[in-house]
């Protein structure tokens, strides 16, 4: 227990605000509330294995046994952190902490403070109490066990279990008397890890946390690409006039993302400054990437007051260009802080490149007759630097026509390259039947799907051809080609039985070919 911790052993939180001593306690309630599963996960162990060996491997009494081998305590860490918080000094505020964690409290009763407090109903206290008899987790002479006594919100009234684990069911809202509060998140462990979002992911696609907070004030940014490193340099310097978010006050941050890649490996962020509308930065976020590719990206830099206790708040963001950007201007520059205006996933130019190398062998070009007909061979090496729909990586293929022939016969694909933004595919396709001329009027169409469980979605796209817009004199939307795909079009035309290589953007304009 807590209060038999020696002092040699205890931690020095005097230095903590009450901001971080209530983060603290909502970990120690995690932590409590899992080992409360925990305990009810080894207690039908018990009942059901009989094998003694099995049973120690199953439950984890092994690990109990090392660690008593190994450290001369038997402390868990959480309830380190609860005497050492006990025994710090109590604050002038009222900090959630400061009031439930304070010297008289044992760690059970701190737990049953803050679950009474963070997560349970008020409507749920007396079903709370009379699930956990139901339970048949008493002890000897009716008590209940200290695990439960600890969490009377863990109640069969106020948990359930769905097919995805167990998650918290609030169904009461706080009463009259109780201060007008944001609800706490719900803690990342209820979520199963399949469905689990990261805070800015998070923000990125929900609206809860934008728009409760009027957008002001105005940031100021440089921006310079460094050609020896390749590498994109933001130099956020700082904001002035922020709205006010809580409480008179604002805790911003700055986050960037390239647009339209919204991947958390793709997001960048300043520090947080505390209790300020007009926070100096004066941070360098950087990206590796090569120039070319910039021109086809958006620079996103939004700024956001950080909540620890519920969701952060956005106050305001940029949008630059930067296929208009002036790269000789390396100075400071103010822009004002506008609200979200999402990009379209469909006003990108390009959202990667795919490389890939044709040849042309015309009839009897081998000797000896071979080939009988002009085969056309295409290597399709890879693809780089996809920017996926949305964040993450992605599960890919190409699909190949020789357009006018549109038929399911025609078509040929690559095997689906899973979660890669630059798979390598290096699959080699052959068409026969054609004449030299019949080139000329062909287009070899290229398109890069994403796989889902039950579909697919269109990334993009590039068409091969001379581009005339007709093809044996009658008019076609897919002779649409650009003047980098007619170039490539027409060396092939012009090398037969050598391979052209090119590595061309993936299109998202494609015209549809009906």
């Amino acid at each position: 227990m807590a209060q038999d911790i020696e002092a040699d052993c205890l931690l020095d939180l005097s230095f903590l605000t009450e901001e971080e001593q209530s983060t603290i306690g909502e970990v120690l309630l995690r932590d409590s509330q899992l080992r409360v599963l925990e305990e009810g996960r080894v207690s039908k162990l018990r009942k059901s294995v009989s094998d003694p060996s099995q049973l120690k491997g199953l439950t984890g009494d092994w690990f109990c046994d090392v660690r008593a081998k190994r450290h001369r305590h038997n402390h868990l860490g959480a309830d380190i952190v609860r005497a050492s918080i006990r025994r710090k000094k109590k604050p002038r505020g009222r900090g959630w902490g400061a009031d439930r964690l304070h010297a008289g409290l044992s760690p059970s009763c701190a737990g049953r403070q803050l679950a009474g407090m963070l997560t349970r109903p008020p409507r749920l206290a007396a079903g709370a109490s009379q699930a956990r008899a139901r339970e048949g987790g008493m002890g000897q002479g009716g008590e209940t066990s200290p695990s439960e006594a600890s969490h009377p919100g863990l109640g069969a009234g106020s948990c359930r279990e769905t097919r995805f684990g167990w998650r918290r069911e609030l169904v009461a809202p706080p009463g009259p008397s109780a201060p007008h509060l944001l609800p706490p998140p719900t803690p990342r462990w209820l979520f199963p890890a399949r469905l689990q979002l990261s805070g800015s992911m998070m923000s990125l696609y929900s609206e809860g946390d934008v728009g409760s907070v009027e957008v002001c004030g105005c940031i100021q940014l440089s921006l310079h690409y460094e050609a020896t490193r390749k590498e994109l340099r933001v130099h956020v310097v700082q904001c002035r006039g922020l709205a006010q978010a809580k409480k008179r006050r604002s805790d911003p941050y700055v986050k960037t993302y390239l647009l339209p890649d919204k991947s958390n490996h793709g997001k960048r962020k300043t520090a947080i400054k505390k209790r300020s509308l007009d926070p100096v930065f004066n941070e360098t976020l950087k990206y590796k990437m090569e120039k070319d590719e910039l021109q086809s990206r958006v620079l996103n830099a939004s700024v956001w007051h950080h909540d620890p206790l519920g969701r952060n708040l956005f106050l305001g963001e940029v949008e630059i260009a930067l296929s208009t950007w002036d790269w000789g201007n390396v100075h400071p520059e103010w822009f004002n802080l506008q609200p979200r205006t999402p990009v379209s996933p469909h006003g990108l130019g390009s959202r990667g490149k795919l490389n890939l190398a044709l040849k042309f062998i015309p009839a009897g070009a081998e000797g000896a007759g071979l080939p009988p007909t002009g085969e056309l061979h295409i290597w399709v090496k890879d693809a780089q630097s996809l920017i996926p729909l949305r964040g993450g990586t992605m599960d890919s293929s190409v699909q190949c026509y020789v357009l006018p022939d549109d038929s399911k016969a025609s078509r040929q694909k690559t095997r689906v390259v899973k979660r890669s933004l630059t798979p390598l595919f290096n699959h080699t396709m052959v068409y026969d039947g054609f004449q030299a001329k019949d080139l000329s009027e062909a287009c070899a169409e290229f398109t890069l799907w994403h796989h889902e469980n039950f579909s697919k979605q269109l990334l993009g796209g590039l068409r091969l051809s001379l581009g005339t817009g007709s093809s044996y004199g009658l008019p076609v939307p897919w002779m649409d080609s650009t003047e980098e795909e007619r170039r490539v079009w027409g060396r092939l035309l012009q090398q037969p039985c050598l391979w052209v290589e090119a590595l061309l953007p993936l299109r998202t304009n494609l015209t549809p070919r009906t």
